[in-house]
């Protein structure tokens, strides 16, 4: 009876033990929402002063503003404003987009397209004007069963905002 009581209390002992060492490894991380952003303060100012677009979709830049916009506001990441002066300003610079439709029905009806996308988001100081952040070329490529050509792109565009998004939270 004392040595079931004893390996009983060993394999306790054990196991507060591990679980404390798989904690202590959790040091120094926390959770996403926590995390400082780019921005530091969540009430500095951020605008976006131009999406330049070099494609021939002209409600992309709309897009990617309001999905910006929406993705900054959402994660609490700072307060979007519409006009200077602010804190920070933004640049996103498109480099690809790319829609294309693969799978026709009887009718000639496109039911998959294909979008690729690709930009750089470019933070700048409203002080000084200099850089602060950049997301690097950030590329998404996928296929939707979508029957509407721009509802694909902006999903495309909805993922890869919510990427740079991430980024914008992560401190390392």
């Amino acid at each position: 009876m004392a040595r079931r009581s004893f390996a009983l209390l060993a394999v306790l002992l054990l196991t507060v033990l591990s679980s404390l060492a798989l904690l202590s490894g959790c040091a120094g991380y926390q959770f996403a929402g926590k995390e400082k952003g780019i921005f530091g303060d969540p009430s500095s100012t951020l605008r976006m002063v131009e999406v330049e677009n070099p494609t021939m979709y002209p409600w992309l830049p709309h897009r990617l503003r309001s999905l910006m916009r929406d993705e900054v506001h959402k994660r609490n990441l700072a307060r979007w404003v519409d006009t200077s002066p602010s804190d920070y300003s933004m640049r996103i610079i498109i480099s690809e987009f790319r829609l294309r439709s693969h799978t026709r029905d009887a009718s000639d009806t496109t039911l998959l397209y294909s979008a690729t996308l690709g930009f750089e988001a470019i933070v700048y100081s409203g002080t000084t004007n200099s850089v602060v952040w950049r997301s690097g070329k950030e590329y998404l490529s996928r296929t939707y069963d979508s029957k509407n050509a721009e509802e694909a792109g902006t999903d495309a565009a909805s993922l890869l905002v919510q990427r740079v998004a991430d980024r914008m939270r992560h401190s390392f």
